[in-house]
């Protein structure tokens, strides 16, 4: 970092927008604490959630509606703290001890890096999900591999899918599948469902769920989509194929600590190591939520754990030194807080071009003019991600006409779409030009390089559809 650049100093950063972080993020605010909040996207790992069965006071409620509240929450605490509240889009790339008991953290944002300071920190990242390491899985992700039955299961409607793992994610999964698939073949490891009871009764009871116990996936099948998996029985060694269209893993998750590896201690999986209070092994910084050591990944607890960081923060803000000794920062200037809150203002305004099925067809297809399309589903995360990248394209590259198809809103335009090849993820980028789609490309882990590719000036050889 350029040293006459001078960077906000904040009293906490939290980082991370699911319920832990959230959670911190009132009491924080309601203490008129300087905090900066970043996260990709308000709802955590909610966003993949089907259903909550467990929440305090209401018997069942769904991951939409749950997302839904925590974003307009989100929104109330902004406009009833904005002198208090910054928030980055973005991820927290390193965190680092600085002079003076502050930490220097950057952030990786749609507008490239950005560097603050804190004089404390809440890591409430939590998790990520996990593919099958086997042949195959990694080569059709997203040609038949998807991990969030609240985003995808419509994808796989009348279709036999595979649910891989014997947990509440697992079993999450098979409950929404059911509502779309022909059929759902749970795969697990051990002789029985390991995740909560309640959904294991559920699932054992439904007439489309077939369960296939002991068994482990050796192999995905497939070339342009899966059409099988490989099973092997643990007990008697056999091999066998199962035909199936689809195959979710819901084999856990890898916590998201990495930036954080050598500010704070992690035991073997990678998780923060924290006390009963969430404190680290270093002064003002605490985790919560999935990404910590501690046990029963639960909502509710997270959400207990982030109101306990932020009130041990308050605290620790308080008997430190009013006046900061950063040289670095610049605790009067404003340009650094206005640039992220006018680049939040810019995304806020930007809303998906969707087109109705009519406009797709007598003004897509009839036009000469290079279009990129992108395949969306409400509520999917994967989706969310990929927004900031398609508008970048879009200022890019005036010349080309960029939309938006919802795969439910949308019924006839994803019928032009499969009769080629089936669109089975969200996001699923496609270039259209003079009716005649000319590449396809679907990669939920690398939305900007799928987009960018589509975007270039190469010529690419026209696919006749149908």
């Amino acid at each position: 970092m350029d040293s006459a650049e001078k960077k906000k100093l904040y009293d906490v950063a939290v980082a991370g927008l699911g319920p832990a972080g959230l959670s911190a993020l009132v009491y924080l605010l309601e203490a008129h604490l300087n905090v900066i909040a970043v996260g990709p996207e308000v709802g955590g790992q909610i966003n993949n959630t089907p259903e909550i069965t467990n929440w305090p006071f209401i018997p069942t409620l769904s991951g939409e509606a749950f997302q839904k509240a925590m974003l307009g929450f989100f929104e109330n605490l902004a406009l009833k703290f904005p002198e208090y509240l910054t928030t980055v889009t973005g991820s927290i790339s390193s965190a680092e001890e600085a002079t003076g008991n502050l930490y220097k953290v950057t952030a990786e944002t749609g507008d490239g890096s950005a560097v603050f300071f804190t004089r404390a920190l809440i890591i409430a990242t939590g998790a990520a999900r996990k593919n099958l390491l086997v042949p195959g899985a990694e080569e059709l992700q997203g040609r038949g591999i998807a991990f969030c039955g609240t985003c995808d299961a419509p994808f796989f409607k009348d279709e036999t899918v595979a649910v891989v793992g014997g947990g509440n994610t697992a079993l999450e999964n098979i409950l929404t599948l059911t509502k779309y698939a022909r059929e759902v073949v749970a795969v697990i490891v051990t002789e029985d469902f390991t995740g909560n009871p309640d959904l294991k009764q559920r699932v054992t009871n439904l007439p489309h769920v077939r369960i296939i116990r002991n068994t482990e996936v050796v192999e995905v099948i497939g070339s342009a989509s899966v059409t099988g998996i490989r099973l092997r029985d643990l007990k008697t060694g056999r091999d066998w194929m199962e035909p199936v269209e689809g195959v979710f893993p819901s084999i856990g998750a890898t916590v998201n600590s990495q930036p954080f590896a050598n500010l704070v201690e992690t035991n073997k999986f990678g998780e923060i190591t924290v006390g009963l209070l969430g404190t680290t092994s270093s002064p003002g910084v605490w985790a919560v939520g999935d990404v910590t050591n501690l046990p029963f990944k639960q909502i509710g607890i997270s959400t207990g754990q982030g109101i306990t960081a932020a009130l041990g923060a308050i605290g620790y803000v308080e008997s430190l030194p009013l006046v900061s000794p950063c040289e670095e920062c610049a605790e009067a200037s404003e340009s650094f807080r206005e640039k992220i809150l006018t680049k939040q203002k810019e995304e806020e305004e930007l809303a998906y071009p969707d087109v109705s099925d009519e406009q797709f067809f007598q003004e897509i297809l009839t036009s000469a003019t290079d279009t990129l399309l992108m395949v969306r589903i409400e509520g999917c995360g994967d989706c969310k991600a990929a927004r900031p990248h398609f508008f970048e394209a879009q200022a890019k590259n005036p010349s080309m006409r960029f939309i938006t198809i919802e795969w439910e809103k949308n019924p006839e335009a994803m019928n032009w779409l499969n009769e080629q090849e089936k669109v089975r993820a969200a996001p699923t980028f496609v270039k259209i030009h003079s009716g005649v789609e000319v590449g396809r490309k679907v990669d939920m882990e690398r939305p900007k390089e799928m987009i960018e590719a589509l975007t270039s000036t190469e010529p690419s050889e026209p696919r006749k559809l149908g």
